[in-house]
């Protein structure tokens, strides 16, 4: 029978190929551009990475991951799709820009890879591909050099639930469970013949679960903006965030959390 991860990686593969006006195809060509596709939050957030090994879980075609680079870190980044990592290297050759990627499902990284880094590094979209939350948690622990960090920003599970008019009067409708259920999301993608394996999970279960694997909690932050267009309702303001519009309750769109493994 074919496996979940089977399912999304070759979805990834369909999505690496074919899907060019994606998020993750903006951020390359954001990349090729400025040397940059990271946003203000993140590296505000985890600040000063110079000289410092950093391991970037789930980096798709590794836009970000480079970016890491360019700002001195040393970098590692995982991905499920074979496509995404191929595509992560020709980018690291064509702007001469160091760094390591592996092809390989994140629940198998132990089996790739055994040194441990000063950051652990993971963004936007993330939560979705994991099937198990505590083992997640344990193998972002165990790949954490003690006294080290874990950074992570990613879509507020809040807005797993909502669908939002796209017209005044702004309302908000209840669609889906906050908490995840016993069984994967099935969803059907945009893309022809492909589908995927999704899974939800409350903001205080991610929390929990890294607390648990042994991590101490530097901060949690909510914010409420988002890097791309989730909701029509949304509005771009001048600083490239789209936020709710102006007189409207500020509903989170993101969270963002930094943890430290004891030394």
């Amino acid at each position: 029978m074919t496996s979940h991860s089977d399912i999304n990686q070759a979805t990834w593969n369909t999505w690496v190929d074919h899907d060019t006006q994606s998020e993750h195809h903006q951020d390359v060509a954001r990349f090729r551009s400025t040397g940059s596709s990271l946003h203000s939050l993140e590296v505000h957030e985890l600040g000063d990475v110079a000289g410092k090994t950093l391991l970037h879980l789930q980096c798709n075609m590794g836009a970000d991951t480079l970016s890491w680079a360019q700002r001195g870190a040393q970098v590692t980044g995982i991905d499920l799709s074979d496509r995404a990592i191929a595509k992560a290297q020709e980018l690291a050759t064509a702007s001469n820009t160091p760094a390591r990627f592996i092809t390989t499902d994140l629940y198998a990284l132990p089996d790739h890879l055994s040194e441990q880094f000063d950051i652990v590094f993971t963004s936007y979209g993330v939560l979705w591909w994991l099937a198990d939350l505590q083992r997640w948690a344990l193998i972002v622990a165990a790949f954490i050099k003690p006294g080290g960090t874990f950074y992570m920003v990613d879509m507020h599970p809040f807005t797993n639930c909502l669908a939002v008019a796209e017209t005044a009067p702004l309302s908000f409708t209840v669609v889906a469970p906050y908490a995840h259920p016993t069984e994967p999301l099935q969803v059907l993608s945009g893309t022809p013949d492909a589908s995927v394996r999704t899974w939800t999970y409350s903001l205080g279960e991610v929390v929990t679960a890294l607390m648990q694997a042994g991590l101490h909690l530097t901060f949690v932050h909510e914010h409420s903006m988002q890097f791309y267009q989730q909701f029509a309702v949304l509005e771009r303001d001048a600083d490239g965030w789209w936020r709710w519009p102006p007189a409207t309750q500020p509903l989170p769109l993101l969270f963002s959390l930094k943890a430290e493994k004891p030394r």
